[in-house]
């Protein structure tokens, strides 16, 4: 689904390459690392998200949404320190691998060519091993992008050829862009 990142359509844009990024881009982020507009306002938006993503099998428990919005948080700290080149916070890193530890009863189960986490994998743990996934290699850590659209702050792999992508999506913030720009030539304005 196509929506604006700032539109106040719960419906998921799956733009970021990994289910971890696309976890964290249920927010849109201001360059100062706050959070803008949170797409998880309530407990069927996450619902909602894990269906878009392909994990139906997944059922987030009830009032667990700060807990998710935490780990999102989390995360998102975890890729900026990546991108930015930056030693990331220790409890940041007990976070994400207290996750991984939890996992005892997490397996994944197959069915012809369908396949799932077990009914009880938590969203943080599924969400935790795509994260693990992607700091784990070097070549993914050096494609992780931060998209400049205003207010947008989404992270995304670059799996460009040339790795010049520049935007999140082309069809929302870098027509937002090309837009600003035909505008500010037309009228002259900075």
């Amino acid at each position: 689904m196509t929506t604006a990142p700032n539109s106040n359509d719960p419906a998921f844009r799956i733009v970021g390459g990994r289910t971890c990024l696309d976890f964290v881009n249920t927010a849109d982020w201001l360059e100062s690392g706050e959070l803008h507009t949170d797409k998880f306002r309530k407990d069927a938006d996450v619902v909602a998200w894990c269906r878009a993503v392909g994990l139906a099998s997944i059922d987030p428990p009830r009032d667990a949404l700060n807990t998710i919005r935490r780990f999102r948080a989390v995360l998102r700290r975890l890729f900026m320190h990546v991108i930015t080149e930056s030693k990331p916070m220790e409890e940041d890193l007990a976070c994400l691998n207290d996750a991984l530890e939890s996992m005892d009863g997490m397996a994944l189960q197959g069915n012809g060519s369908e396949f799932g986490f077990t009914p009880s994998t938590t969203l943080e743990q599924a969400v935790a091993v795509s994260a693990a996934a992607l700091l784990a290699r070097a070549e993914d850590r050096a494609r992780l992008k931060i998209c400049p659209g205003e207010a947008c702050g989404w992270l995304f792999l670059d799996e460009s050829r040339n790795r010049r992508r520049t935007w999140c999506s082309m069809e929302v913030c870098g027509n937002r862009a090309k837009a600003r720009r035909h505008y500010q030539r037309k009228t002259g304005r900075a």
